[in-house]
């Protein structure tokens, strides 16, 4: 496992490429990467094995954090990442199978539990006990009945091999979701389909993430698990974090404050 300080290393690494892929290509959803950093980067470095696990970003168009995720992995180049978007190449708005770590297609939301449930059961019909699933999903696609279905279906098998984060962070495409940063509602909607639930008050605080994470103890898990955390959209970005209006727009070149990432920083790659 990496400790705190490679991990905080990694965000800020993260964030620089989610930002500067993007403001490259001219398009993309930024600021819906940006609050779920903390939370992907914990799970990607220390916890999913790529060899053997699952992991679904069923709010797809958060594509270029996957992408980042898997830079600073080691297992794509710096070029391969800046070509986010461009005819011909393999990372798209959202993931698909011509990225060669991508197992299917997501971002139609609402789906991508459903995906998840369906590859969890697979692991357990064949008597796959130590791989797992996990699912990144939009707190505004919790409005799809979809979703719902597979909960119910998940809870019914006991799929104790499936693990969903729900990044709350408030915003949609066109303003608050029902919700908002109401995680105890959340949290008694999903345990009233049979979930196992663990809030995480501040999804951007890494401390409070990897804490989270470590409580849980995937090997012991009897039930589904979702992990409910309020992040801030833009997080990083003072000038648009929680801001309306930012949704699926490229934040530009003079918002970025890259200079507040250490430069340092560019050469610090590990791989898995």
């Amino acid at each position: 496992m990496f400790n705190f300080t490679k991990l905080t290393e990694f965000c800020q690494l993260i964030r620089r490429d989610i930002l500067t892929s993007t403001t490259t290509a001219g398009s993309g959803h930024p600021t819906s990467c940006l609050s779920a950093v903390e939370l992907t980067t914990t799970l990607f470095f220390n916890y999913f094995r790529p060899e053997v696990d699952k992991l679904i970003f069923s709010k797809g168009h958060a594509a270029p954090l996957l992408y980042a995720l898997y830079h600073q992995a080691g297992l794509i180049t710096t070029a391969e990442l800046m070509s986010l978007r461009q005819f011909d190449s393999p990372l798209e708005g959202h993931p698909t199978p011509r990225f060669k770590y991508v197992d299917v297609a997501t971002g139609s939301l609402g789906q991508g539990l459903s995906i998840g449930v369906g590859m969890a059961l697979g692991m357990k019909i064949k008597d796959d006990r130590s791989a797992k699933v996990y699912v990144l999903l939009g707190d505004s696609e919790m409005a799809e009945g979809q979703v719902w279905e597979a909960m119910a279906i998940a809870s019914y098998y006991k799929l104790n091999n499936l693990i969903g984060i729900i990044d709350v962070n408030r915003l949609g495409q066109r303003g608050e979701t029902m919700l908002g940063w109401d995680l105890t509602t959340y949290r008694k909607r999903i345990e009233a389909f049979g979930w196992k639930t663990s809030i995480i008050d501040n999804g951007n605080d890494l401390q409070q993430v990897i804490s989270t994470f470590k409580l849980l103890n995937f090997k012991t898990l009897k039930l589904p698990v979702m992990l409910i955390a309020r992040t801030v959209k833009g997080k990083g970005v003072p000038a648009v974090e929680n801001q309306n209006g930012w949704h699926g727009k490229v934040i530009p070149a003079e918002k970025l404050e890259l200079n507040k990432i250490n430069k340092k920083l560019e050469s610090f790659y590990v791989k898995l």
